[in-house]
């Protein structure tokens, strides 16, 4: 920024304090109850930084009314009198300030729209609210924070009692040394039959109404897990008619770091991936699902109205919308049922299952799944499904910009 564009922020102090007069008093009671600023700072210093950018914001935006700012005040904000506040000071970590000025900033319009005291529209204070947030941190930045913080002895406690790995333990169990199976599937109905029998859960009849063995595909949470143990070598499958114990079945629930690891995979991927959608495609949960339970993991679970919002905010979708949002609700009842999550929204997840939704959330951003959606042409799957919940032509169009199609 050039010197001449720059808000003189340190005469400009008296506008500052005329606006922050009647917010000056309540601001600071309210930080001192709900924020912890740090004791060396204290709220009174916090209230003067705001007054001193508000001077500046006055002085580049001389309409500007604190108590109903518009998105273009605050990029105002954020783009000049931020800037100009951390240059007059001269700080050696300038990038850290302008963050801590920020996140000043949206205090202030949380205590605002918290207390009654915002003038201006709804859609007006979450956008500023989202301005000033900046960029949030990569999903897998903060599940990797937050699986710092459970020891092993709390996640080998969860996850070896979870649903996935004591299913895998009776897949194991049944295939023995080895077992024949179909050279279609990876196992026949009298096996699935045989491991459902064995496995004492709230889970699916294992036998049709005419009484004969289940098909594979009609379970899908055990071909799930089938499927991730081929992946992750617990189960050896290169012989079409042969079903094995893969080379890492052999100690993998010893509390050592590679088979802790090797758990971490199953357990989350078996949370965060769609049985419906494992071989092709993608659904609305594996999409969203990451991102619900980071926000559980933070303190924010998704309740029930969470969820509808979604709704509203992917209107781009249109009739699909709504549809794609009960399957993502009928997914995390699923994952209740079994376990993994709360019963019943708001949807949290136990502390030991987080660092195997790290892992996996690692993982799926190193694959980069949607980042090659469209690589070898659109998939076929995409029009037929999208035509069936009533996509118009012109949405239809929205969703292939948005996924990287044509």
């Amino acid at each position: 920024m050039a010197a001449d564009e720059r808000p003189l922020v340190h005469e400009s102090y008296a506008l500052g304090e005329r606006a922050m007069q009647e917010l000056r008093g309540p601001f600071a009671a309210w930080l001192d109850e709900n924020v912890e600023v740090d004791e060396e700072v204290g709220p009174e210093a916090v209230v003067e930084a705001v007054t001193v950018g508000a001077g500046g914001l006055l002085t580049v935006r001389p309409g500007a009314q604190l108590t109903r700012l518009t998105p273009e005040d605050v990029e105002a904000l954020v783009g000049q009198v931020i800037p100009a506040m951390v240059e007059d000071t001269a700080t050696p970590e300038p990038d850290e300030m302008v963050d801590d000025l920020a996140a000043i900033w949206w205090q202030l319009l949380t205590f605002l729209g918290e207390t009654g005291r915002w003038q201006g529209s709804a859609s007006d204070l979450e956008t500023n609210l989202v301005l000033l947030a900046g960029e949030p941190p990569e999903l897998a930045e903060v599940l990797a924070a937050a699986a710092e913080d459970v020891d092993e002895g709390e996640e080998d406690a969860a996850v070896l009692a979870s649903f996935p790995v004591r299913a895998a333990q009776a897949v194991l169990a049944h295939v023995g040394e080895g077992i024949e199976v179909p050279d279609d599937a990876e196992l026949a109905g009298d096996d699935v039959t045989a491991i459902l029998a064995s496995f004492e859960h709230r889970i699916p009849s294992t036998v049709d109404a005419d009484g004969e063995p289940t098909d594979l595909e009609d379970v899908p949470w055990l071909r799930q897990v089938v499927l991730l143990m081929l992946d992750l070598d617990l189960l050896d499958g290169e012989d079409e008619t042969l079903l094995a114990p893969g080379p890492e079945a052999e100690g993998w629930l010893q509390p050592t770091p590679e088979p802790r690891e090797l758990r971490r995979h199953l357990v989350g991927r078996f949370i965060l991936d769609d049985p419906t959608t494992l071989e092709e495609g993608f659904s609305i949960s594996d999409a969203v699902l990451p991102t619900i339970l980071a926000s559980a993991i933070t303190g924010n679970p998704f309740d029930d109205a969470a969820l509808n919002g979604l709704v509203d905010n992917a209107a781009v979708l249109g009739p699909a919308a709504g549809v794609a949002v009960e399957e993502l609700r009928e997914r995390l009842s699923d994952l209740g049922a079994l376990g993994l999550l709360s019963e019943s929204a708001p949807w949290t997840v136990a502390r030991g299952f987080w660092p195997a939704l790290a892992a996996a959330v690692d993982a799926e951003e190193e694959d980069d799944v949607l980042g090659d959606l469209f690589g070898d042409g659109e998939p076929h799957w995409l029009e037929n499904v999208m035509g069936q919940l009533g996509v118009g032509d012109a949405q239809m169009q929205q969703i292939r910009n948005i996924l990287g199609g044509r």
